[in-house]
């Protein structure tokens, strides 16, 4: 029997990670999946969401055994009753689900970054993934340690970068690098990684419910303090009260 996984960063504590993690945690305990966290930073000089091109290294140090792992965002929900996605999936694919998101924002991160870092390299940005959900296998074990050496070559170029144009912190790379290397993948529907749910009006009137397993809480409109935490308790709530 298969030995799986799921991690998630808890970088920079937020309340709304308190919800993902009781959402993930019981789907875990559901599917006979391991629930593995990083609360502490590994290098403070270190974007958070880079931090998880670690993973493997982390779980060998802490002696997990582990056939593949999903690595997902600590912004999301995933609904009770989802499938085992390890059970629905190749083990010797990576796995992702199409950013629809601001294509600006991408195509900015992928010109400059592949200017600066890939020699001018190119792909479809209708392929271009959310790095939030991704499920692996040992067989890309070497594919995270070439994310590694990437950030320890090229750290100072990376940190400008972002903050002169606004980039993401890892995305535009990870998807640039799935690309440089022939890494060979597949995109999940969007089910599997509902993004920017409030611009697709989907979030506030229930059709979540229906339409998908993972909710990812990202480009929402909101400055308020306390406001994501209660729109992603909003949904837990109703998800399980049809549920129950």
């Amino acid at each position: 029997m298969s030995k799986n996984i799921v991690f998630m960063h808890t970088i920079g504590y937020k309340p709304e990670y308190e919800v993902s993690k009781q959402s993930w945690s019981l789907w875990c305990d559901k599917n006979n999946v391991e629930f593995v966290l990083l609360d502490e930073s590994i290098d403070d000089d270190m974007f958070p969401n880079y931090q998880r091109y670690y993973l493997f290294d982390l779980l060998e140090n802490s002696d997990k055994d582990f056939d593949r792992v999903l690595t997902i965002d600590a912004d999301t929900i995933i609904h009770p009753n989802a499938p085992n996605i390890f059970e629905e999936t190749d083990e010797n694919k990576l796995y992702f689900v199409h950013d629809t998101g601001s294509y600006d924002w991408m195509l900015r991160g992928m010109e400059w970054y592949s200017k600066e870092l890939f020699d001018g390299l190119w792909f479809d940005y209708l392929e271009y993934g959310n790095s939030g959900f991704q499920l692996l296998s040992k067989k890309h074990i070497d594919f995270y340690k070439k994310m590694q050496e990437l950030w320890s070559e090229n750290k100072d170029v990376i940190i400008d970068l972002s903050h002169k144009y606004g980039l993401g912190k890892e995305q535009a790379l990870w998807n640039l690098m799935i690309r440089k290397h022939n890494i060979e993948y597949e995109l999940l529907p969007y089910k599997w990684n509902m993004t920017n749910m409030m611009k697709k009006e989907i979030l506030t009137n229930g059709l979540f419910i229906s339409l998908g397993w993972v909710y990812h809480f990202n480009g929402l409109p909101v400055k308020e303090e306390g406001t994501l935490p209660y729109l992603m308790q909003n949904v837990w709530s109703k998800l399980n009260e049809i549920t129950e």
